[in-house]
């Protein structure tokens, strides 16, 4: 009972939490809230395509993991990969357009979920309590 008032017991509740809203949401898409991040990471790229190992340090996950989401992603139509012929070393995703087209119309249920995350707290303690979560993440890297 007591890991309830724990930190890292309520970070995880929440986490739970959003990530079953966020799955439900998105059941109808064909996609995880994991496939998502993933998706929306390519989408905000600055570039047209985003290498692998890029996304694998984004997420802090292993190439197997990453490109296990990025095979997934691939069956459903929603990315390709590519090895550029200048360095056959490296692998490059970008979206297809079915990829694009979702990652548009997920835009605003994701910002509404970061809206109902935030919804008991006023514009001060909004900007307080991203500042600490970004405050503890640096620590746990």
């Amino acid at each position: 009972m007591n890991d309830d008032v724990r930190c890292a017991g309520l970070m995880k509740r929440i986490n739970e939490k959003m990530e079953k809203g966020a799955n439900e949401k998105l059941r109808g898409h064909g996609v995880t809230f994991a496939q998502m991040q993933m998706l929306m990471a390519i989408y905000n790229a600055d570039m047209d395509s985003v290498p692998l190992k890029t996304l694998e340090k984004h997420f802090e996950v292993a190439q197997p993991t990453a490109a296990g989401v990025i095979v997934r992603l691939e069956r459903k139509g929603l990315v390709e990969g590519f090895v550029p012929k200048e360095d056959k070393r490296l692998k490059y995703i970008r979206l297809t357009e079915a990829g694009k087209e979702l990652c548009e119309a997920s835009e605003q249920d994701l910002e509404v979920g970061e809206q109902i995350l935030v919804a008991g707290l006023d514009e001060e303690e909004r900007k307080e309590f991203y500042r600490l979560l970004l405050k503890v993440n640096d620590t746990m890297k």
